[in-house]
């Protein structure tokens, strides 16, 4: 970890990026306030300290053996039977029949017996302060479980106001709540102050303003939350892929490339589109070795499919970094892999002119004849010709240059050519004592 957040630092600061972004702004605005600690201790004192009816507490201590000893059902039975007479006895039975429902497992109904419980134990707010702070976070995640977004968004937000903390955990199930909503503006406020009241930066305040900001089509919002979330916890593997893809959506191609390297430098990128991302990255930003390099390393290794236009890529630029040869190898695995006569057609031509530019003639030969004999009956193949009569001329076999140069003569659009390399062919072998 210490290697690669050295890495990060080194970067980010050639990149032209604060570390200081990492953090989050402070005294975010969430729409609500919670009290001070004055006026928590206040509304503290102020809080009736009440008592159960000795019927209803001999029911309760009951009900809480059974519960002791796994016999929740019992224990709600028991509960159930409570002679409840007070305000503050039905809300204090409720409370534990809510919590005790809500412990059921296999039970589908369990969470909306214990929401119902749960709410008849906090309306007339006459609970103990744990107690009633207790039952409300509860009742905000029974209806974040049963999907009641809005219902556990007003909940948790009661519960932050009643305890007068920032409670980092609920704020995020606040946030998520309105990620579910659709309401990107939302959510992304209360991420920022779940950061801002966590000890140590933890993901899921990032993924939440991460989503959030690209479902509303802010990339460069986006790419400030990735930037800060790769400063703080460089060991996201996701995000620094995705802050790469984000930077080249935006046109930043040599951030792009430069995060992108950083990911695979680290052991980051994982799936054949990761590494195929970074393979144009490097072609665009005119680096087509390394772009090469890296996808038949890949394609090798299995983690790039080695599929025709994968090997045909590769080859591509090859020929851009002037590997001729290398480039003439890739174009041979694509004719291999290729399944229509047509693509094999195509490499086996840029296969010859690879072997052409590497002056590998005698080896162009056999390519440029494999493209002629894929050719479709009455399609041009006078520049496959010509290529092939350069391939023989320049490897001395000049009876076959001029026959090839005589074939290309016989299609329009390189007659007058073909016409002209014909004769220079047959000078050139009479010259040198060969007869044609």
């Amino acid at each position: 970890m210490k290697t690669i957040t050295t890495t990060v630092c080194a970067v980010f600061v050639a990149m032209g990026l604060s570390l200081a972004s990492a953090n989050a702004q402070q005294s975010t605005d969430v729409g609500f306030t919670i009290p001070n600690a004055e006026q928590l201790q206040a509304a503290k004192d102020n809080r009736r300290s009440q008592a159960l009816g000795d019927r209803v507490a001999r029911r309760v201590m009951a009900a809480y053996e059974l519960y002791e000893a796994e016999d929740v059902r019992a224990a709600i039975v028991e509960l159930q039977e409570a002679p409840s007479r007070t305000d503050y006895d039905r809300a204090y039975v409720a409370r534990f029949m809510g919590s005790m429902y809500a412990s059921l497992e296999n039970d589908d109904n369990a969470n909306r017996q214990a929401i119902e419980q749960l709410e008849m134990s906090v309306e007339p707010d006459i609970l103990s302060f744990a107690d009633h702070s207790a039952s409300l976070q509860l009742l905000g995640n029974l209806h974040l479980i049963e999907e009641n977004y809005e219902e556990a968004i007003g909940y948790l937000q009661s519960y932050l106001q009643f305890v007068g903390e920032w409670n980092p955990d609920v704020l995020v199930r606040m946030a998520s709540a309105y990620m579910e909503l659709k309401q990107y503006d939302r959510v992304i406020p209360l991420a920022e102050k779940a950061l801002e009241n966590m000890d140590e930066p933890h993901r899921n305040p990032y993924v939440l303003m991460i989503a959030a900001n690209y479902e509303k089509g802010d990339t460069l919002a986006t790419i400030a939350v990735l930037e800060r979330g790769v400063v703080a916890l460089p060991a996201e593997r996701a995000w620094w892929v995705q802050l790469g893809m984000m930077y080249n959506l935006n046109e930043q191609y040599e951030k792009a490339l430069a995060t992108m390297r950083i990911s695979y430098d680290a052991g980051y990128l994982r799936s054949s589109n990761d590494h195929r991302a970074l393979v144009q990255l490097y072609a665009n930003n005119g680096v087509p070795y390394y772009a090469a390099e890296i996808m038949t390393r890949h394609i090798d290794s299995g983690v790039i499919e080695g599929t025709d236009r994968n090997y045909a890529t590769a080859a591509r630029t090859y020929n851009t970094a002037r590997e001729f040869l290398k480039s003439a190898e890739a174009y041979a695995d694509a004719v291999r892999e290729a399944e229509f006569d047509d693509d094999r057609m195509d490499y086996s031509r840029r296969q010859g002119e690879a072997l052409l530019l590497a002056q590998e003639y005698r080896r162009a030969i056999a390519p440029f004849r494999e493209a002629i004999n894929l050719m479709p009956n009455g399609e041009d193949a006078g520049r496959l010709y010509m290529s092939l009569a350069e391939a023989y001329f320049y490897s001395n076999q000049y009876q076959q240059a001029y026959d090839a140069a005589q074939s290309a003569a016989r299609f329009s659009s390189t007659r007058r050519n073909a016409e002209g390399w014909a004769q220079y062919i047959k000078d050139t072998a009479e010259r040198r004592g060969v007869n044609i």
